[in-house]
């Protein structure tokens, strides 16, 4: 029986169960691979509340499910399973119900229960997301708020009618609705995003009023008090979340969590803060807490990492095949792999190398009469455009802007190339005569851009929100009428998202007549006007996974990739044909022995140093550690006696590949300067991702080992370009995850609109893959068995963290979830950038100076600005917060890994800001090192080769100046590195861009 079918019928049999056993709690049944245990909890990280009329029982929301207790407190029961994601419930007035918001359809939907969890009904449907369900006092309506009309509004639903009334209509933002008490009115709040500024009153007649206004922070979540004369509601400002009433912070210091407060009496309330629930009368200093305990399950895998060959001197199969193109005449095939640029022959096996360099291409692009190819090359210093004749091999460069000039796109006459820079800025150059005109300004990620008939109109790939509170939309078609300006989004299938925006389409044919593009991971053609308006239904035509299409000059073929293969196809929809391909990488092996004097050696275990040792490499490998015995002499031989060596350094969270296109060669040097040999990709688009992890595997690119992943697998809605939105089960299974496996991730990443009956298949297929599996989510993922969390806290679907506070505070639940567990945590500590202002000479230091772009470093000078020259102290604060979970967390036995996000955060630097802000702020430099060494090692499948510095293990070595175990700075003060018993001097690292047109 093959591992999928082996798979397929365990996930089939783990979903059931997990619908009909988790449900009060229970955990599935306990699979061969796997423990269940429970834990115990009595403190909740932004759960919220809800009263039952008679104040004699109570449901909480805590981590993502619903619970109910007595109205003293006590233990909690669990009404809801972990499919549910049930938040902010309701109770009608009557008792009979109640109402929450579940994301179990895959949409935010308005559903009510009975208050044991029986009798769930789901009350809308749809595409639109509807949050923050609010019974009116006679319980005969539902308010809530949705993003059905491009922002949010709010509605109410007639229970009895199942009528559905719009109360509010205007392009701000309206959500979070309460009932006045006699039924004639609704208060809410509003603002231009998720950052509420005031709080109005509407009644059915769309007659308005404001009641408050704020001009720091943001409101949320206003209570009506039963008198009518009181709103109560949440203050968010700076470090503190405060619950205010007729302008007056009632609740002192307490940490007030984002929920409606649920009344009482005209002066009693029940809301949640500090972890707790809280009782409190008006008249009285002090809240009151109700107790509760409650038991959460979860799930601890056990399943056989992924096997990697290290040392394999054999020939392998190149994959990473990248932006292939298609030559008019149909017979070659452009394309990038291992760093360089290609040319295949259709019907040869082997390509013909195009480029032989240390740099970056990228983007090809034939010119309309096949002779000439337009690519980006970081050459001259950054991201340019070059004109390459391929028939003579003269070549033109076009561009020589200060940022990147990449996607490259030639007009239908040939005189004009379209392109993009690093902003997202599209703009036209006339060949000829240099001439740039900017047509787009900079958007948030886009596609490519494609030309249409006679040169008239661009079409790219663009991200349409729904509404402004929240970033996710669909990634549609935006056409450009390049004579009027005109901007039109065009929804190639209703309400579906095409599968990226970096290599999906939309692709015009040269004829002007089909648009070609990606949805759901298959191709589809859709017939066009010469403005890129729909002519009739895009039709599907391949039921294979697709990607990066492009056109023959006849309109007639289509070329693409498909799970590590080129293919062709014909418009009509016949069956794609396979392009003959055979081109393969060897991994790069140093042979000889290398002997190293340390003067100081940390081998990644120990807590002390040990002095006067020598490390024995040979080949890729270490073969022996012995003390320092005698003088060495010749080529292999490294005198390091002054210095300290430790071991590689990891950097668990990066997106390394997609951002390769805009700073092209330079970040793997940036990443090995700073002593950062491996790095793990928490997703990008899949082919960049394997393009690299071949390109430095084989040498042919200066990088750090890389562990590679594809785009992290979304639900509906997106925001990134390289989120692969999923729509169905067998999309998910058949098409998305068996891509993973076919090609040969590293890690699987899913993101925050993917539901969990999606998140639990996926989790059980990376298993049998071998490879972890990570997310944003805490819990329910634990429940299912995931790896880690790729953050403590960041983007959630909820419009707020289950794992942090707004005073970025963390509770109980938390810390036993996440230590208990055995998932991984990962720092990505944004707000370390504040520690620039205690070392300034990082702006200055060579490597920053010479291998950052001029935008880069633009960057982190701001961020320096910053740090020196505004108030610090919320940021200060909020990074000691969660420095301080984290440390109570690997305190109690979990493991934390040092990772940063970048690009979001400055490469390479961030990672040193990263331990330093973690031993600034209580933990010890031996235990902020272990995170960026033998745990990341240890959790992704590779503590058999790496981490440490032992016998056996792959030699990447960082050779340092200074004592890091003493002072952490000095894990920065990289002399050298050594990575696959490969060694990299400083000095070679810096040389391509010391004289270059981009050296700040």
């Amino acid at each position: 029986m093959r591992k999928w079918t082996r798979y397929f019928i365990l996930s089939v049999l783990i979903t059931v169960l997990t619908f009909s056993q988790i449900h009060m709690g229970v955990a599935a049944e306990e699979t061969n691979n796997s423990k269940n245990k429970t834990i115990r909890v009595k403190e909740g990280t932004n759960m919220s509340v809800a009263v039952s009329p008679d104040g004699k029982s109570l449901v909480i929301e805590l981590q993502g499910g619903l619970w109910s207790l007595s109205g003293k407190g006590g233990e909690a029961k669990r009404i809801s399973d972990n499919l549910d994601d049930p938040s902010v419930p309701d109770w009608s007035p009557d008792g009979s119900k109640i109402a929450y918001q579940s994301y179990r359809s895959g949409n935010y939907h308005i559903w009510t229960m009975n208050p044991d969890g029986s009798e769930k009904e789901q009350l809308t449907t749809g595409i639109y997301d509807h949050r923050e369900p609010s019974y009116s006092p006679d319980g005969s309506r539902v308010a809530f708020s949705a993003d059905r009309d491009g922002s949010y509004d709010i509605w109410v639903l007639d229970l009895k009618t199942e009528e559905l009334t719009q109360w509010t209509d205007s392009p701000e933002e309206e959500f979070y609705p309460t009932w006045s008490p006699d039924g004639k009115e609704i208060a809410f709040v509003v603002g231009g995003d998720s950052n509420g500024k005031r709080i109005d009153v509407v009644n059915e007649n769309n007659e308005r009023r404001t009641i408050t206004t704020v001009e720091d922070g943001k409101v949320l979540s206003p209570s009506w008090s039963p008198n009518g004369k009181d709103i109560a509601y949440v203050l968010q400002v700076d470090s503190r979340s405060e619950l205010i009433i007729d302008g007056e912070n009632v609740t002192g210091g307490e940490d007030v969590f984002p929920f409606p407060v649920k009344w009482t009496s005209g002066d009693e309330m029940i809301y949640t803060a500090d972890g707790k629930i809280k009782q409190r009368n008006l008249n009285e200093q002090e809240s009151r807490s109700i107790p509760f305990e409650a038991e959460i399950p979860i799930d601890q895998p056990e399943y056989n990492h992924k096997k990697y060959d290290f040392d394999s001197k054999k020939p392998m199969p190149v994959t990473g095949i990248v932006d292939p193109e298609l030559s008019p005449d149909g017979k070659t095939i452009a394309f990038v792999a291992l760093n360089d640029l290609w040319l295949l022959e259709v019907g040869k096996n082997k390509p013909k190398q195009l480029t032989n360099d240390s740099y970056f291409e990228a983007n090809p692009d034939w010119s309309p009469d096949g002779t000439k190819l337009a690519y980006s090359s970081d050459k001259a210093g950054s991201e340019d455009i070059y004109i390459l004749d391929v028939k003579t091999g003269n070549e033109q460069r076009l561009t020589s802007e200060a940022g990147a000039e990449v996607a490259a796109s030639w007009s239908p006459d040939g005189k004009k190339i379209a392109f993009q820079d690093q902003e997202g800025a599209t703009y036209i150059i006339t060949i000829e005569t240099g001439e740039i005109e900017q047509i787009l300004k900079p958007m948030w990620e886009p596609g490519h851009p494609t030309w249409g008939p006679e040169g008239k109109t661009i079409a790219i790939a663009a991200l349409k929100q729904f509404s402004n509170r929240f970033r996710e939309g669909l990634s549609q078609i935006l056409t450009v009428d390049l004579e009027t300006g005109e901007q039109t989004y065009v929804d190639p299938a209703k309400s579906k998202s095409l599968s990226n925006r970096s290599n999906s389409g939309p692709v015009w044919s040269p004829d002007g007549k089909h648009m070609a593009f990606i949805i759901e991971s298959t191709l589809w053609v859709m017939p066009v006007d010469q403005k890129g308006n729909p002519m009739g239904q895009a039709r599907k035509i391949t039921e294979e996974v697709a990607e990066s299409p492009s056109w023959s000059g006849d309109s007639k073929t289509l070329l693409y990739v498909s799970n590590g293969e080129l293919r062709t196809i014909q418009m009509n929809g016949d069956a794609p044909k396979k392009v003959p391909f055979k081109m393969t990488w060897k991994a790069d092996q140093p042979n000889g022995i290398t002997v190293i004097h340390a003067g100081k050696l940390w081998d990644g275990e120990s807590k002390e140093l040990k002095h006067n040792m020598d490390i024995i490499v040979q080949g890729n490998r270490i073969k022996e550690i012995k003390p320092h015995e005698k003088p060495h002499h010749g080529n292999n031989f490294i005198d390091a006696s002054d210095q300290t060596v430790i071991p590689g350094l990891w950097d668990a969270h990066v997106h390394q590949a997609l951002e390769s296109a805009f700073l092209g060669s330079r970040q793997g040097r940036q990443l090995l300067s700073f002593g950062i040999t491996s790095t793990v990709s928490m997703g990008e688009p899949a082919y960049l991702a394997l393009e690299d992890r071949e390109a430095s595997a084989s040498g042919a690119r200066v990088a750090p080992r890389f562990f590679a992943s594809g785009e992290p697998i979304d639900g509906s809605r997106v925001y990134y370009n390289f989120m692969r939105p999923t729509t169905s089960e067998d999309q998910l299974i058949n098409l998305e995850l068996k891509r993973a496996e076919e090609l040969n991730y590293d890690i699987l990443k899913t993101y925050v609109r993917m539901p969990f009956n999606y998140q639990t298949i996926a989790i059980n297929y990376g298993h049998e893959l071998g490879i972890p599996t990570f997310s944003h989510y805490f819990y329910p993922s634990i429940g299912f068995g995931q790896d880690g969390t790729s953050h403590v806290s960041a983007t959630q679907r909820l419009g707020f963290s289950r794992s942090q506070s707004f005073t970025k505070l963390s509770y109980e639940d938390v810390t036993k979830l996440a230590a208990e567990s055995g998932m991984a945590v990962t720092s990505t500590l944004f707000s370390s950038k504040t520690l620039l202002e205690f070392d300034p000479a990082l702006l200055s230091d060579p490597r920053v100076k010479t291998l950052y772009t001029p935008y880069q470093y633009e960057a982190i000078t701001k961020h320096y600005s910053n740090a020196t020259t505004t108030d610090q102290t919320v940021t200060r604060t909020g990074l000691e917060r969660e420095v301080s979970l984290l440390k109570d967390i690997m305190d109690a036995g979990g493991t934390i890994l040092g990772g940063t996000d970048m690009p979001l955060d400055n490469v390479a630097v961030s990672l040193h800001l990263n331990i330093r802000a973690m031993v600034r702020y209580g933990m010890t430099p031996y235990e902020a090192l272990r995170t960026v060494t033998y745990l990341p090692a240890k959790r992704f499948g590779a503590e058999d080769d790496l981490g440490t510095i032992e016998s056996g293990k792959l030699a990447d070595l960082v050779f340092v100046d200074g004592d890091p175990l003493q002072n952490i700075d000095d894990a920065a003060n990289v002399q050298m590195v050594m990575k696959n018993g490969k060694v990299y001097l400083m000095d070679n690292l810096l040389e391509p861009y010391k004289n270059t047109d981009e050296t700040n």
